[in-house]
């Protein structure tokens, strides 16, 4: 994405999972590795992801995933890695829109609710360097929609939430910031994204 931003309102702040990465996250390839079809794997999968976001060990989650499936327990390693890998992949469009809002010297960071492994997958990437603060679930013991984990935001920057720009691919979480004054945008897509970054450059 060749292209450049006006400086934007002090900071951009981007959820990982349905937004930098693609929104079926590592439900597919997961599957596949324990060789059972996705729409089996995924209301496990999804059950007991909340606690897993807010903290929990890998093996209390896939024990948990892997127990609903009637699966044994011998693989937790793998899948938990396979799992992060693809949550922790950013898509090229995606990717190239992040780039573009960090090459214009505008403050970025994440929000994002994620387990440990992902959290780290996010941390040791070399796409995330260029990002000031990335906030996770599993540090704050808090997920999205709850107020805490904006507030813990505007604590690392060091912002008023009027200052955030915020783009989360699901409307519960972009209502929630929007209750803190945030400047918080549904994610469709890069494209529609780089507008909405741009219109906000123009309010500045």
């Amino acid at each position: 994405m060749e292209r450049s931003l006006p400086q934007l309102p002090a900071v951009v702040v981007f959820d990982v999972g349905g937004v930098l990465s693609a929104p079926e996250g590592g439900v597919p390839e997961v599957a596949a590795a324990l060789g059972v079809p996705a729409d089996v794997l995924a209301p496990a999968y999804w059950r007991h992801r909340d606690g897993y976001d807010r903290g929990d060990d890998a093996r209390t989650y896939w024990s948990a995933v892997l127990t609903d499936l009637g699966l044994p327990l011998d693989r937790i390693e793998d899948v938990d890695a396979v799992d992060a890998r693809r949550w922790g992949a950013p898509t090229p469009a995606a990717g190239g829109l992040l780039a573009a809002v960090c090459a214009s010297g505008t403050r970025t960071g994440i929000l994002s609710n994620a387990p440990h492994s992902l959290a780290g997958v996010v941390r040791a990437a070399a796409w995330s360097r260029p990002l000031e603060h990335l906030v996770f679930s599993c540090d704050l013991g808090v997920a999205k929609p709850e107020p805490a984990s904006y507030a813990a935001v505007e604590e690392a920057f060091g912002v008023p939430g009027e200052q955030v720009v915020f783009l989360d691919d699901r409307p519960v979480n972009v209502e929630a910031a929007r209750a803190r004054g945030w400047r918080a945008h549904v994610w469709t897509g890069a494209e529609a994204a780089w507008a909405t970054l741009t219109a906000e450059a123009d309010r500045a």
